[in-house]
């Protein structure tokens, strides 16, 4: 009887490996879509940014006594990416800038609050002014009065609802040009007005002080992001 041998060749290696990526991939989709943490938000999935600006390492460097290379260049710190379909809190706590901010929502119970839908406009108080803010107390906010007082602090930069530049501006010139009141979760008013030589937005409280906006407002998936250049508090 006539014996035949068949040789089995093994596929060629550009198609396994086509082979084995395309297993790849829908392996990490199934991965993905199970295990990986997800906006709850119903906003649409962006590759934009926006850049939250960061001065920290700027007030932090000092120049080097030595004789080695010391510059700026060395202790740059680069802007943070904000982006739109991402939440307040996780655009916030990516700040350097914004880092006592963040810790103090924490530590007065407001953070939760940007984790939910909202939506929210937030107008951020940068790590400087809100340090020396804190300076008032010198163990920190420890006493129940102060921690009363941070939060009303706290609460006065929080918005209900979604103001971003366009919508104040829209707002002021339905109003000939009349400032615009925001009521805040501290239950004061937050007044937003056009100053005249400038044209720009600017803050004020009941009392009358101003803070002028750092950042102009940045969407997010539930609201909008300011950075403020200085501490405004509610009672003036």
């Amino acid at each position: 009887m006539l014996k035949v041998s068949v040789t089995l060749f093994p596929r060629p290696a550009r198609f396994l490996a086509s082979c084995m990526v395309a297993a790849s991939l829908t392996g990490l989709s199934a991965c993905a879509s199970k295990n990986a943490p997800q906006d709850p938000f119903f906003v649409r999935n962006s590759s934009q940014a926006n850049f939250m600006p960061s001065v920290s390492s700027a007030h932090n460097y000092r120049p080097s006594t030595s004789n080695l290379t010391s510059s700026l260049v060395a202790y740059h710190e680069p802007a943070t990416p904000s982006y739109p379909d991402r939440p307040l809190n996780e655009n916030l706590s990516a700040s350097l800038e914004m880092a006592d901010y963040v810790r103090a929502l924490k530590d007065v119970g407001l953070f939760p609050v940007l984790m939910r839908p909202g939506p929210y406009t937030v107008f951020a108080i940068p790590n400087g002014p809100l340090e020396n803010y804190v300076k008032q107390w010198p163990t920190g906010p420890r006493s129940p009065a102060d921690q009363a007082q941070l939060h009303h602090v706290l609460a006065y930069t929080i918005v209900p609802g979604k103001w971003d530049e366009p919508a104040l501006r829209e707002q002021i010139a339905k109003q000939h040009g009349a400032a615009v009141s925001l009521y805040t979760l501290a239950d004061v008013p937050l007044v937003v007005r056009l100053e005249p030589q400038t044209g720009e937005l600017t803050l004020s409280n009941v009392a009358g002080q101003t803070n002028r906006i750092w950042m102009t407002g940045i969407p997010q998936s539930n609201g909008v992001l300011y950075f403020t250049q200085n501490l405004l508090s509610p009672q003036g």
